[in-house]
């Protein structure tokens, strides 16, 4: 079961910077995963401003250092989550490493834990959770203990992990059959989204 902990008390000012860098995209949006929604998130607008970067990291890192003051790991996942989990972690001064979570789950040669480490799984947005729990499930299997997940916003349940996340998602979302702006008949705004 997933516990959402909305911590951090500035959720409005992480709302007003995502505003702020055009990262917000309202619409009738339908997700990469099928499902639609209001709108969707472009992390990129963060992502490719260090500045900006850096103050969501720091605020996860304290979210983090809050909850998770025994974490010995940050584990990012392929593409934003690994650049997002390596400013993360200097914020904390923790190890990184990287996990592959499509194909065969796998370290990124870059950094192999040699023992087992009390890990937190650091990303961006979590679209259906299937990364994070792929991710968990392979540190568990590596003999780590998974002690949650921190991200920006979650639209998905990932299963039995501990989710702490900056903010509620912007915009609701729904299976296709409850959408309202199909049901009012308004075209998709965006398709084939993937946050």
């Amino acid at each position: 079961m997933e516990v959402r902990e909305q911590e951090w008390a500035g959720a409005q000012a992480f709302a007003a910077l995502l505003a702020g860098s055009g990262a917000l995209r309202p619409g009738h949006t339908i997700l990469q995963g099928g499902l639609h929604s209001g709108g969707w998130i472009e992390k990129g607008a963060i992502i490719r401003d260090p500045l900006r970067l850096d103050e969501v990291a720091r605020v996860q890192a304290e979210q983090i250092g809050r909850v998770w003051p025994q974490a010995t790991l940050l584990v990012g996942l392929p593409e934003c989550g690994a650049v997002l989990s390596a400013f993360v972690a200097r914020h904390l001064g923790l190890p990184v490493a990287f996990v592959h979570s499509s194909g065969v789950p796998g370290w990124h040669r870059m950094h192999v834990p040699e023992r087992a480490e009390r890990a937190v799984i650091v990303d961006d947005l979590i679209g259906t959770g299937r990364g994070v729990r792929v991710a968990a499930d392979f540190l568990i299997r590596e003999g780590h203990a998974v002690l949650g997940v921190s991200a920006w916003i979650s639209r998905a349940e990932p299963g039995a992990l501990k989710v702490l996340t900056l903010m509620p998602p912007p915009y609701p979302t729904w299976k296709a059959e409850g959408c309202p702006d199909c049901s009012a008949g308004y075209a998709p705004r965006y398709t084939g989204i993937r946050e």
